[in-house]
């Protein structure tokens, strides 16, 4: 199938990545289609062995389109589990839903999932929403206050959006009790997204032979907690580190490098901020690399672009990679039973 000395990261377009190993091959969050006058239009899709999601994206049609194109398994958190199989009628023995922390695994892959609170939502419409304001203002520097309801409007709309995006970053401090989760499944709406971002998973994944990857998707921003960081890394320190990143605030992506200690990281951006004219504050991935170089000196950051492919040479199994996960294996297609929790592993002590 592919080069047995090698297995390779594909990053494709927005949020999708496929590594293809020597034996398999697997999509995360998959994107295929493509919009036309503000509209989906569904593409050709591609088969694979499985397809994995991190959370709710905005392109989660194409999923359940890979999904009814192949025979491919899907793995994801119980809700998207359930939301597959009642869109597609799935067997079973497709489906594999994981619990944070739990770990799946085949002949030479494991899986193992880490919890993650996905950043693209309500945080980034109010950032794009306050540049806009001003784009208005340098508009109309002087004039603007003269138009009766303009004038009056644009001063309160700035104060209110400054004032919720403060709000924000402080609901997103302490963090998202279960409890925020019952109530939005009650009132049918995403709470996650008003704290910070939806519930998602990230995927370690331990292929023998080969370095250690670590995938956390959007799920490191403003909201990502120190404890948050430390867990993931008792579960594990990969060699390769994949991460998205977006806004003006580089301190989380450095503070994941330094807790998380990778070899290499690797950084991507799902959207062109101004590929639709809108003008939310966006640093370059070039001011995060150069942040990561000196914040954490011992890491190489490279950023992935659409179509950029990362190699993972095989390395000698003297040379294996210490990541390790220390859970549980999670049930079919993979094996064994479930944990009756969902906790982080107990760190193993380091000799």
């Amino acid at each position: 199938m592919s080069n047995p000395a090698q297995a390779r990261l594909i990053f494709h377009k927005n949020s999708f990545f496929e590594l293809a190993t020597p034996s398999r091959t697997l999509f995360i969050d998959p994107v295929f289609s493509h919009e036309r006058r503000g509209r989906r239009v569904a593409d050709e899709v591609r088969t694979c062995d499985y397809v994995l999601a991190t959370s709710m994206t905005p392109w989660f049609e194409d999923v359940l389109d890979v999904l009814d194109a192949c025979d491919a398994t899907f793995v994801g958190s119980h809700r998207l589990t359930r939301f597959v199989s009642s869109e597609l009628g799935l067997k079973k023995s497709r489906l594999l839903d994981l619990e944070p922390w739990e770990r799946a695994s085949e002949a030479g892959l494991r899986i193992t999932a880490l919890p993650i609170s996905a950043s693209i939502g309500m945080e980034n419409a109010i950032e794009e929403g306050t540049s806009i304001v001003r784009d208005i203002s340098n508009i109309f520097p002087r004039g603007a206050t003269r138009i009766p309801l303009l004038g009056a409007a644009l001063p309160l709309f700035d104060n209110g959006m400054r004032n919720a995006t403060r709000l924000l970053q402080g609901v997103t401090s302490i963090g998202q009790p279960r409890a925020f989760g019952r109530v939005g499944d009650m009132l049918g709406v995403d709470v996650g997204q008003i704290t910070g971002g939806r519930p998602g998973l990230g995927f370690l994944f331990e292929l023998d032979g080969f370095p250690s990857l670590m995938h956390l998707a959007d799920g490191v921003h403003a909201a990502t907690s120190d404890d948050d960081l430390d867990d993931i890394a008792d579960v594990a320190e990969p060699d390769v580190l994949v991460m998205h990143v977006s806004g003006m605030d580089v301190e989380p992506v450095v503070r994941a490098v330094r807790t998380l200690r990778p070899k290499t990281v690797l950084l991507y951006r799902s959207r062109d901020p101004y590929a639709a004219g809108r003008r939310g504050q966006t640093l370059p991935i070039s001011s995060f690399i150069g942040a990561i170089e000196e914040g954490a000196p011992g890491t190489e950051a490279l950023h992935m672009r659409k179509g950029d492919a990362y190699i993972l040479a095989a390395i000698a199994p003297e040379k294996a990679s210490s990541a390790a996960a220390r859970t549980p294996q999670a049930s079919s297609p993979f094996a064994s039973p479930k944990p009756s929790a969902a906790a982080p592993p107990p760190a193993t002590p380091k000799p």
